[in-house]
């Protein structure tokens, strides 16, 4: 091979490496400096070819650098030539970082250079330091437990324990490690050894014991109850090994408080789930005390767990746990309830003392939990329900806890006591959701209707579905009290489903049995303008039914319209394809924008009952004019609402309004009464 082409491949494979490669003569001046070395100094190499080498050193280095080289060329110890150490470098910014600096030696027509091959780590560094910062982390959540940690290897020696283990066995934890296990326990039949290397033996299918030891200690013995478990290695090389987790059960408040612990018991906050706490409760208190039962939650935890993930939120989780045990300052029984609520049951002195230990707990909380470079802030609420002020019954007190958590949430408060106002309307609120499922899916809800007539003539011009609930245990349901509630969830979309399904097939019905086809309209709730399938639903309906769309009407509220416009009327406008007409309900309640009606696609204009009951004044009449004669020159069909006397009518029918609806014409009756079907029709 030539040697321009020998030349070139060197050159490329310089350029080529990831590392920073630096040539020197026996001076310390640069004679190359690959594009690497360029990225990690700083400098381009027309900057220091020529320049000595120390130029790329801190200056505590570079001072002493030329003597590193004439010691060697005199025959002295290489201290970096063919071994290669961590030393720091300078940018040209000035700022100093490791790397790992490689150097050889290579003699060349009688000339002798030096090849510093340099790789950056400044990010393993990082790293390490990241690491340093988890495991101290998770060091301090294990040495905060109370429970007493331990692993073993094959040969029972102990690796690992933690403070509570030390304190209970009286021993400092350097001098446990290396210790067989059995050695500190009172086992005389061998059943812990027995049984712990029974997890050891290969095709071993034993992967839990649970085991009650006395373990020696600084006085008579602790009773332990242990749990042990096989730990797999991180890596295949790694052995397996035994983790144990105890629980000093000498002490008979202690055990009475952790009965029945390992079978309740929550590894990764260190407290009793809900039902162990359920159990433990009621004899833990005393009726001589006065106690508070707090349920601690953390607003929207679920978006922690989104963002940064599972294990993010269980270390959230382990932190909340160990700042919990920091600030109470009395007993007290702890479970996690759920995914972030925290059951809470201690002493308290009084109503204040509750507050106070609330607001600690809250604010412990809420102080920032740096995890991977973040700084994560929980917003937490607490609900406090006492003994016996509240309730004398355990279980009762967890319930009104929770109702006083929600209260707290719903009220945007820190901490909140029991309300049993509060109680009372969620609880009814909670009935009435439930009886409406059943009686949805039992299909036990009643249509009624009420005319809207001409109000020229008086002639019925079609109908309004309105909907009646008679409740098996609570009587006739006013649509006042449930239909809030269904719009609040799904149920009211469910709703709208039933009344659209019973009313088609209710004007099928009429065809059916020879009567007249009335037209017929349904109130639609605001949730369901969001749905994209109403079109599609509705079609099928009146495909299946073979129902014209002109029969069906659906009314909307003005606010509908105004707060969800693009999709609106893209609903709207498919609906109108079907031949369905809209009416604009309750029309002046909410938004009011008579600048909006000739951009809506809607034919009808349903104007509410508070300007027909304001008639008689003189600014309610003008009022009255102004909306009619708005709807009209909008081409809208004008209909009011609520009328209840004679010179309502008259009134309204002298202003040019179409048709009108209320009592004076016609109360609700039910459908089938309505319409003249014969007793045989059911919904």
């Amino acid at each position: 091979m030539a040697l321009s082409k020998v030349d070139d491949l060197y050159s490329t494979l310089l350029e080529a490496a990831v590392d920073g490669i630096i040539t020197i003569d026996e001076q310390g001046v640069i004679t190359s400096f690959n594009s690497s070395a360029e990225r990690l100094f700083g400098y381009g190499r027309e900057e220091v070819i020529g320049e000595k080498v120390n130029h790329l050193m801190p200056a505590a280095i570079a001072r002493e650098h030329d003597g590193y080289i004439n010691n060697y060329m005199e025959g002295g110890e290489a201290k970096i030539i063919g071994i290669g150490r961590e030393v720091e470098g300078k940018h040209k910014d000035g700022s100093v970082f490791p790397m790992h600096l490689a150097v050889g030696e290579a003699m060349h027509e009688g000339a002798r250079s030096f090849i510093g091959i340099c790789h950056d780590l400044t990010h393993y560094h990082q790293a390490l330091r990241q690491l340093e910062a988890a495991e101290e982390r998770y060091r301090d959540i294990v040495e905060s437990q109370k429970q007493l940690i331990c692993r073993v290897d094959s040969k029972l020696r102990i690796t690992f324990v933690n403070a509570s283990f030390s304190q209970v066995i009286g021993i400092q934890q350097d001098n446990l490690l290396g210790v067989e296990l059995t050695d500190i326990a009172l086992d005389g039949e061998h059943q812990l050894a027995s049984r712990l290397c029974k997890m050891f033996q290969q095709n071993s299918d034993l992967d839990e014991v649970n085991i009650t030891v006395t373990m020696r200690s600084r006085g008579d013995g602790a009773l332990v109850d242990w749990s042990f478990k096989r730990v797999e290695g991180a890596r295949k090389d790694q052995p397996i090994e035994l983790q144990g987790l105890g629980i000093d059960v000498s002490d008979k408040e202690a055990a009475l408080q952790h009965a029945l612990y390992l079978e309740n018991y929550d590894l990764l906050t260190g407290f009793l789930n809900k039902r162990a706490f359920s159990g433990a409760l009621k004899p833990w208190i005393s009726s001589r005390y006065t106690y508070a039962l707090m349920h601690l939650d953390s607003k929207r935890f679920t978006l922690i767990n989104q963002k940064y993930g599972y294990t993010v939120g269980d270390e959230v989780l382990a932190e909340t746990a160990a700042r919990i045990n920091r600030t109470l300052d009395r007993p007290c029984l702890c479970a996690r309830e759920g995914g972030s609520g925290i059951l809470i049951a201690l002493p308290v002195r009084n109503h204040a003392d509750a507050h106070g230990m609330a607001r600690r707990l809250v604010e412990a909380l809420e102080q920032p939990i740096a995890i991977d470079g973040d700084s994560i802030r929980l917003d937490t609420a607490c609900g406090i329900a006492l003994y016996p002020g509240n309730s004398d019954q355990p279980e009762t007190l967890i319930q009104i806890a929770a109702s006083a958590l929600q209260y707290a949430k719903t009220h945007d408060q820190a901490v909140a006591f029991f309300s049993p106002q509060f109680h009372a309307g969620v609880s009814w609120q909670l009935d009435i959701e439930q009886g409406l499922k059943h009686a949805l899916d039992c299909q036990s809800l009643e249509i009624y209707l009420q005319p809207k007539l001409c109000l020229a003539s008086h002639r019925i011009d079609s109908y309004e579905a309105l909907v009646r609930w008679n409740h098996p245990e609570h009587g006739l349901i006013p649509p006042a009290d449930f239909i809030p509630i269904a719009e609040r969830t799904t149920l009211g979309q469910k709703l709208d489903r039933y009344m659209l399904a019973e009313v088609v097939k209710l004007i099928a019905k009429c065809r059916e049995q020879g009567l007249e086809t009335p037209v017929i309209a349904v109130n639609m709730t605001a949730k369901h303008f969001s749905d994209t399938t109403l079109p599609v639903f509705i079609k099928e309906l009146l495909n299946t039914h073979n129902v014209p769309g002109h029969k069906l009407q659906l009314e909307i509220t003005e606010g509908i319209v105004m707060k969800m416009r693009k999709t609106t009327t893209r609903l709207l406008d498919e609906l109108r394809g079907l031949g369905i007409q809209i009416s604009l309900d309750d029309f002046g309640t909410g938004y009011s924008s008579l600048s909006y009606l000739q951009q809506l696609p809607v034919d009808e204009l349903k104007i509410d009952k508070i300007f027909v009951d304001d008639l008689t004044s003189t600014r309610g009449a003008t009022l009255m004019r102004s909306i009619i004669a708005i709807g009209k020159a909008s081409g809208l069909r004008i209909i009011a609402e609520g009328i209840e006397e004679e010179e309502q009518a008259q009134v309204l029918c002298s202003m040019n309004c179409d048709m009108g609806q209320g009592y004076f014409f016609a109360k609700p009756k039910p459908c089938y009464q309505m319409l003249g079907l014969s007793a045989g029709f059911s919904h």
